[in-house]
């Protein structure tokens, strides 16, 4: 008897509306238990690929500090997934903190671009540099033939050549560059510890 009625609740359009509600109940948990970690996983991006940054603009600020404009990281915003991934926080930060993050990156990559156009235009001067002194060497070298000491000749000019180089056209890269670079600094504002920085954390379920 118990099998019948079984049976027979089996083939209600009850039972076929209670299966219906619970597999969509459960497409709905999966999906936002999916949901769920990709935003934890996002968070967790966003934050290791902005505390890096922070960390190349820290190097950049101290090089520019002491007079060093040379040589500056030119990889500081990794991939930019503020872009990739920043609709999944938009209910998560008010409007300052959003644009906050927005500015973040995208002052990153322009001081980023600046500094790669200063290491290209240093390699620029140094390979012209080069070009230079391989001319004026073959230059003493002609005029080297006929006298008492050739290679003596040749040596004394190169010398010269490389001192006077060394002292009077040291790799130059344009002024505005650097200080374009500092002024972008200045506007920069620290993430980690903003209460934009707190609420990522939270967000990737980290507490540091």
């Amino acid at each position: 008897m118990y099998m019948e009625n079984l049976v027979l609740f089996l083939n209600t359009n009850m039972f076929t509306g209670l299966a219906t509600i619970l597999t969509g109940g459960v497409v709905i948990l999966v999906y936002f238990r999916q949901k769920r970690d990709s935003k934890i996983q996002a968070a967790k991006v966003l934050l290791t690929e902005i505390r890096t940054a922070e960390e190349k603009l820290s190097i950049t600020k101290e090089k520019l500090s002491t007079g060093n404009s040379n040589d500056l990281p030119t990889s500081i915003i990794q991939s930019n997934n503020w872009k990739k991934y920043s609709h999944l926080f938009v209910s998560d930060f008010d409007q300052d903190e959003l644009k906050l993050i927005s500015s973040f990156y995208e002052n990153g990559e322009l001081v980023e671009d600046f500094a790669r156009k200063k290491a290209n235009h240093l390699w620029i001067t140094t390979e012209e540099r080069a070009r230079v002194t391989v001319q004026k060497i073959a230059k003493y070298v002609d005029e080297s033939l006929g006298k008492d000491d050739p290679s003596k000749y040749v040596a004394d000019r190169e010398l010269y050549l490389t001192k006077g180089m060394d002292a009077h056209n040291v790799p130059y890269s344009p002024k505005v560059t650097t200080d374009r670079i500092k002024t972008l600094l200045e506007g920069i504002e620290t993430i980690t510890t903003s209460s934009a920085g707190v609420k990522l954390k939270k967000l990737a379920n980290l507490t540091k």
